[in-house]
């Protein structure tokens, strides 16, 4: 959609003859009317706009679908990048799921996830590094092993060392 607000300029086009039948069916079509330049036959495109009311900043670079300050817009430009900016939130809802493929991906700020976290599902699985310190609220477990509930034998009073977790 395309918002338009009263006083928006735009431009207004009439059709020499009745456009009735051709908006009802489309193709070509006789007239079902003698009437001519007529208002029920006229098109409005919004977008032209005179120089007072022109959009500054216009990108000389790339596409740009924007708002008329400038401050939100998605880019696409030469070298085949995409920018997408706003000083507001963005969403994105993907009901059949999201793929990004990509040699390296930066998130810079917060990260909240809400539901779970899959990392290096594949055949030979996949490595984390982390760079702490990392705070886990409920249990960890490695290789099987809880953090919170393993045991281990071999206890010995004394400066000896325990065995492996049970």
């Amino acid at each position: 959609t395309f918002p338009v607000k009263v006083g928006d300029e735009c431009l207004v086009i009439f059709a020499d003859r009745c456009i009735d039948f051709w908006w009802q069916n489309g193709g070509v079509q006789e007239p079902v009317d003698d009437r001519v330049h007529d208002l029920s036959d006229a098109f409005c495109i919004v977008g032209p706009q005179s120089q007072a009311q022109k959009i500054s900043g216009i990108s000389t670079s790339g596409a740009q679908l924007r708002t008329d300050d400038g401050a939100a817009f998605v880019e696409v430009a030469a070298g085949h990048n995409i920018t997408v900016k706003t000083p507001g939130a963005l969403t994105a809802t993907a009901e059949g799921g999201t793929t990004i493929t990509s040699p390296t991906i930066t998130l810079n700020g917060n990260v909240t996830i809400n539901g779970n976290l899959s990392q290096g599902m594949g055949e030979s699985g996949g490595a984390a590094t982390m760079l702490g310190p990392v705070t886990v609220t409920n249990d960890v477990k490695a290789g099987g092993k809880s953090l919170m509930t393993h045991t281990h034998g071999g206890v010995q009073t004394g400066g000896g060392n325990t065995g492996a977790p049970n």
